[in-house]
């Protein structure tokens, strides 16, 4: 980064930048480290002043080789150097005599430091923040019992839909073979669960006017969640084509 600053500073190729020395407080006179940001806000803003000073010098040493003021000089890519104005005598930087060197130092002092600023926006978070359920079981037999199962589906399927997953490796092994590994959904991952049970059409099937109650609650949760996302997602035109998938503790 050190030579493509003097580079583009030198306005010359990268490839004439060599020997790029850095990292020892050896080539300096005071040194402080590399941390805040040091190395490009300071060392590279050090390296543009530098290299501003040494086109001066460029100039002034072409200057008085070429017979001509140092604002008649111009210096392109190609480090060819010559009067702007004809009649027009140019000289390569290489073609000058060994014996020729400049060197430019600069003593750069920044006030105050500027501070990255900028934001990481929270994507691809799913949070479950309330579920509601509503069942038309036919008849209730056990209010206590209904409910609980009720829940329970619900909670299956929740965690069939975010936490539960069978992954293997290219192997075909198996890497979610233990509860460790394999999520199991507990009360703490899904705690606002509210499912409400009717009795409107007791089922003609069975005498007791029965309807099953726990599939009820396992089948729709994925569609449900899938659906949720594809609306919060509507402006971007996303459609969901499999379950989320997340690690417990993440989005209560």
């Amino acid at each position: 980064m050190f030579a493509q600053i003097a580079a583009d500073a030198l306005e010359m190729p990268m490839a004439r930048i060599a020997k790029v020395f850095h990292g020892s407080t050896d080539y300096l006179t005071e040194g402080f480290g590399s941390y805040s940001s040091r190395s490009i806000v300071m060392g590279g803003s050090a390296i543009v002043a530098a290299a501003a000073r040494l086109r001066e010098l460029i100039r002034e040493a072409a200057a008085a080789r070429l017979r001509c003021a140092p604002s008649d000089v111009a210096i392109d890519r190609g480090m060819a150097i010559g009067p702007v104005a004809p009649p027009s005598i140019s000289r390569n930087l290489p073609d000058w005599p060994p014996t020729v060197a400049l060197r430019a130092t600069t003593d750069l002092q920044l006030r105050r430091a500027r501070r990255l600023r900028g934001g990481h926006p929270k994507t691809g978070h799913v949070a479950l923040i309330d579920y509601v359920a509503v069942e038309d079981v036919g008849r209730i037999i056990n209010p206590l019992t209904l409910h609980g199962q009720a829940i329970g589906a619900i909670v299956q399927g929740l965690g069939g839909a975010f936490l539960e997953h069978f992954i293997y490796d290219e192997n075909a092994q198996l890497l979610t073979g233990s509860l460790a590994d394999y999520l199991m959904p507990t009360a703490s991952d899904f705690p606002n669960i509210r499912a409400l049970a009717l009795e409107l059409k007791p089922s003609p099937n069975n005498p007791l006017g029965a309807k099953g109650a726990g599939e009820g609650g396992i089948i729709p949760v994925g569609g449900v969640v899938a659906n949720a996302v594809a609306a919060a997602l509507s402006s971007l035109r996303v459609e969901p084509r499999e379950l989320p998938r997340r690690r417990r503790g993440c989005g209560r």
